[in-house]
């Protein structure tokens, strides 16, 4: 019998109210035809899931409203050629780049490009005219392109094209590169890992789910929610994908927090449901029972996760805006397929959900004598030493993150052997030249009026020629360096970088673009005054990076302040205290920093690298929010599991260190098993191609075992111990309200 599933108890069966109720009364009259409805979402989502997945976007890291995104858009507008997307690589099986066989397959490479609506070629080696496109062995050659388009449109134009190129032919070999080409390699290796991902996580998770029911129904029917809260959520993807941008790696998401909190609701519905039976009541009475109780902290855990989720939308990046999007999807069904499709299915079962079961008949220990209960009782007797003692560890944990280094995801996040980072380091070996075009800060507008000779212009070239790690700046008056011009444009120079009103200025340097020296150089550049009430655009990846960790800083405080308001509301409602949600806001906040800080020691400093197999690097700048949202919101997914108990415990005995003991020797089981679950779910992505997804996966996967064990186990009673009764605490209007909207007995 798993009695650590009771969450609420009492002698009496009250009617269930409010949405529980109508949900009741639906799994008692109609079960089969609510079963019939759960399947025929399934087989939607099944059908759907193929043109949901489709419609996922690449990028979406950038704000669309700054600067660089600005200077993007105008130098596509009217200087195409600066902005290449798009890298062909080209080898000669000869060794010789510039001969007939290479030359010849450089023109067809160049003819199916111009062919291509939306392409224009920025450079090529053929003819030999651009020695910046040749090799430095002279077996590789490069053609260059701006596909047009957002992220989406021109990450599919870059597939038609690589079909139709890649491979070897004609005496050579073809091998596309840039970001388009990237982007495309990361939504396919992340496409392959969901398969992978799940094949894992599935059979684990049903092996667990055995060991937790002892029995074979029991154990399906948490797989079975599990299963339509993924299919479900494909489903309703479908139409969310059509209406806004929804990131490619929303996938991991979706499978993730799908299958583990789908479980999670599960295992209290079905423990406490099996509970009741024991105790003799019939099917109805038993299942009234367990959605008055454990159905009602469904619901409220499921809103606490939600509303955390949805303070991503307070970001204007796409990629974290759709990420609350997908999460409060994928939440809700989760949380519907607990309250509807899976009362029905105990109301058609009955005794049978005990079917194949193996059991043991042995007489229940005491809850404080439980595992749990033990931990929480010496907890409590050692609560400064042992306290102290997970404090220190929480701080050595988090001090790496004092070192950590944000970054726009590059070719470094793909396996070794993907095609877009085979190039991309080819090319950044074999053609210098290119490479330092690339990591150019480009400086543009398209509103240059008044400067008939040149002079401003002129000017301004010389004065960003200035700045430190600039090495050269190329401008429609010519060539500049250490403050002077140093040659006259070159032919054609003018003209490609001055069209009508619009100008360009490249700001050639020697930072890695995607570095904090190139953020200050992108500063700098900005901070230089342009001569006249003339305003420029400043872009280029430097400024890129710049902008997007200014768009996360800013918005970051309003997030969190969303996130700790709701949830210490929604905690306070629970449960009835005012110094309860402030613990778990500094708990958990305490705890999420230590995984940040161990996040930065694998991924960054490359500790565990060759086992888990990727490459070291800076930290995707996006990240670490993800992470923290969706670790948040499930850290208050356990609150609410465990104090629930604590809390019903405290009211029927008036003593606040027994609580505690019963409460968790009572809840702790459950929750382990279910923490065990969802970790599960996420550790799996460690298996991805994809090191942000392995990032995530292994964040968000050691946030839920930490604050399942250490924070609840240890540090919970640790604070309910010191406080004592004061911890249960708030003004008897507040507390009126509380037991009108919260766990107590309803």
């Amino acid at each position: 019998m798993i009695s650590s599933g009771q969450l609420d108890t009492g002698t009496a069966d009250p009617p269930v109210g409010g949405p529980v109720r109508r949900r009741l009364a639906l799994a008692l009259r109609r079960p089969r035809l609510i079963l019939v409805l759960a399947f025929l979402v399934m087989v939607a989502g099944v059908v759907l899931a193929g043109s949901a997945t489709a419609l996922l976007k690449n990028g979406g890291f950038d704000d669309p409203a700054s600067d660089s995104v600005a200077a993007t858009n105008v130098l596509s507008r009217h200087f195409p050629a600066t902005q290449p997307n798009l890298s062909v690589l080209v080898r000669a099986d000869d060794g010789k780049i510039a001969g007939t066989d290479a030359q010849r397959a450089g023109r067809q490479i160049v003819a199916t490009l111009r062919a291509h609506a939306g392409v224009t070629v920025v450079g090529s080696y053929v003819g030999g005219t651009d020695p910046t496109m040749v090799g430095k062995d002279g077996s590789y050659g490069l053609v260059l392109a701006r596909v047009a388009g957002d992220d989406d449109a021109s990450g599919k134009a870059a597939k038609q094209l690589h079909d139709k190129l890649a491979g070897h032919r004609d005496g050579v070999h073809v091998t596309f590169g840039g970001i388009l080409q990237i982007n495309n390699d990361m939504s396919d290796q992340l496409n392959a890992d969901l398969g992978m991902s799940e094949l894992v996580a599935l059979p684990l998770t049903l092996i667990l789910l055995f060991f937790v029911f002892r029995g074979v129904i029991a154990a399906l029917l948490p797989l079975f929610i599990g299963v339509f809260a993924i299919l479900g959520s494909f489903a309703v993807l479908d139409g969310l994908g059509r209406l806004t941008s929804i990131s490619v790696f929303a996938l991991n998401l979706i499978t993730a927090l799908g299958l583990g909190l789908a479980i999670d609701y599960s295992l209290l519905i079905v423990s406490r449901f099996r509970e009741e039976r024991a105790r003799g009541l019939d099917k109805a009475a038993a299942l009234s029972t367990t959605m008055r109780t454990a159905g009602r902290t469904v619901l409220f855990s499921a809103s606490i996760v939600a509303a955390v989720l949805l303070t991503m939308l307070v970001f204007k990046q796409d990629f974290l805006r759709s990420f609350a999007f997908a999460g409060v999807t994928v939440v809700a069904v989760a949380a519907i397929g607990a309250l509807l499709p899976l009362p029905a299915a105990l109301m058609l079962l009955g005794d049978r959900v005990d079917k194949w079961s193996i059991r043991r008949r042995r007489p229940a220990r005491e809850p404080q004598r439980r595992l749990w209960g033990r931990i929480a009782g010496i907890s409590m007797r050692r609560p400064l030493i042992l306290g102290l003692v997970a404090l220190a560890m929480f701080v050595v944990a988090a001090s790496p993150l004092r070192s950590i280094q944000l970054n726009v995801p590059d070719e470094r996040v793909l396996p070794t052997s993907s095609e877009g980072r085979q190039a991309s380091q080819t090319i950044r070996t074999q053609f210098p030249g290119a490479a330092e075009q690339q990591g150019a800060v480009a400086v543009t507008t398209d509103r240059w009026l008044g400067d008939a000779n040149g002079t401003a212009l002129d000017g301004y070239a010389t004065a960003l020629s200035r700045l430190p790690h600039v090495v050269a700046v190329n401008a429609p008056t010519g060539r500049y360096a250490d403050g002077a011009r140093v040659a006259r444009p070159a032919p054609g120079q003018a003209a490609a970088m001055h069209t009508g009103d619009a100008v360009y200025l490249q700001v050639l340097n020697d930072v890695t673009p995607y570095s904090d020296n190139g953020k200050k150089l992108a500063e700098a550049v900005r901070a230089t005054p342009v001569p006249g009430d003339r305003t420029v655009r400043v872009g280029g990846m430097s400024a890129q990076l710049l902008d997007i960790d200014s768009a996360l800083t800013d918005r970051l405080p309003l997030a969190i302040a969303l996130a700790i308001l709701v949830t210490m509301v929604l905690l306070f409602l629970a449960t009835g205290s005012l110094l309860v949600p402030i613990k778990a806001v500094l708990l958990n906040a305490l705890g999420l920093t230590a995984i940040l800080g161990i996040l930065v020691w694998v991924f960054q400093q490359g500790h565990l690298s060759g086992p888990l197999n990727f490459t070291p690097s800076p930290i995707a700048v996006s990240m670490p929010v993800l992470v923290l949202c969706v670790a948040y919101g499930l850290s208050m997914d356990y609150e609410v599991f465990v104090l629930s108990r604590i809390k019903e415990t405290y009211e029927s005995t008036g003593d606040p260190r027994g609580a505690v003991r019963v409460g968790l020797g009572m809840s702790g089981s459950i929750v382990s098993a279910a923490a065990v679950i969802l970790a599960i779910t996420f550790f799996s992505t460690a298996m991805s191609g994809v090191s942000v997804a392995k990032l995530f996966g292994i964040g968000a996967g050691l946030a839920i075992v930490v604050d399942a064990t250490l924070i609840r186990g240890v540090l919970v009673p640790i604070f309910l111990r010191l406080t004592g009764r004061a911890a249960w605490w708030s003004p008897a209007g507040m507390r009126r309200l509380s037991d009108r909207i919260g766990l107590g007995h309803h």
